[in-house]
């Protein structure tokens, strides 16, 4: 199964048809893999995996600042959805793989959070450069401490750090870095062929263990990290800080 982020035109910014259109892909991607996890005659198929994958030349910049400017409101309801896709990746009863091209920041980054593997090319962009905007990415901690551990997960998320495939593998964003760019599809799709051979019912019981040894599918957890972002994206800081961000980047600024 392949779910794509598809509004390349906007480098997949994550607003509120974004997040209808990957809420409702990953709905279908879990009923199709309780359907398909015995086949018509009752036998046991292969495991089932999704790829989640974007179009353009980006994965995904983060959220759509450009709502935000002039309804900075509309940034909490975002921290609700990305925690609700986060938590619906970690829960998707199948390994998720991430196939991760071009900038994945902020919201971007921490979609990957909830994918079991993630695979970049070289040259991918990869992290959390919000505090600039007053925003805090604790929404995606607790499935981030899961694959990059306590010390990783505090340096990706206080530093706002930009890393690279390579670099994003050897702190934890990510478990693989495909040897070029060009190679990265084949990557992915050899990756999933290894996987699509195994046990379904293994691999649903070793990823259901998985989440609950380390605590990344636990409701409390998330719903306390999403509060925590929200409250920040509530504030006067936020809407300051997103208007002189924005009003520089108009004028061909890189705010730092």
């Amino acid at each position: 199964m392949v779910i794509t982020l598809a509004d390349p035109a906007r480098r997949n910014a994550m607003g509120d048809a974004l997040f209808s259109a990957l809420h409702n892909r990953l709905l279908v991607a879990a009923l199709a893999a309780d359907d398909r996890l015995l086949a018509s005659d009752g036998t046991r198929t292969g495991a089932d995996v999704l790829v989640l994958r974007a179009d353009g030349p980006a994965f995904s910049a983060g959220f759509d600042l450009a709502a935000c400017v002039d309804r900075p409101p509309l940034l909490e309801g975002f921290v609700h959805e990305l925690s609700r896709a986060v938590q619906a990746l970690r829960a998707l009863p199948i390994p998720v793989i991430a196939q991760v091209h071009g900038a994945a920041l902020a919201g971007g980054c921490a979609l990957l959070a909830g994918c079991d593997f993630v695979v970049t090319s070289p040259d991918a962009q990869l992290g959390y450069p919000v505090h600039r905007i007053g925003v805090s990415p604790a929404v995606s901690l607790p499935a981030l401490v899961a694959g990059a551990g306590h010390g990783g997960a505090r340096r990706i998320t206080m530093s706002g750090d930009i890393f690279d495939g390579a670099q994003a593998v050897r702190i934890g964003l990510a478990s693989h870095c495909a040897p070029s760019a060009a190679e990265l599809e084949p990557f992915v799709d050899a990756l999933a062929d290894r996987l699509v051979g195994k046990g379904p019912h293994a691999m649903r019981a070793t990823k259901r263990w998985l989440n609950e040894l380390d605590g990344s599918a636990d409701p409390v957890l998330h719903r306390h990290a999403e509060l925590a972002s929200a409250a920040a994206a509530s504030g006067d800081e936020f809407a300051g800080l997103l208007r002189a961000f924005w009003e520089a980047r108009q004028r061909g600024i890189t705010p730092r």
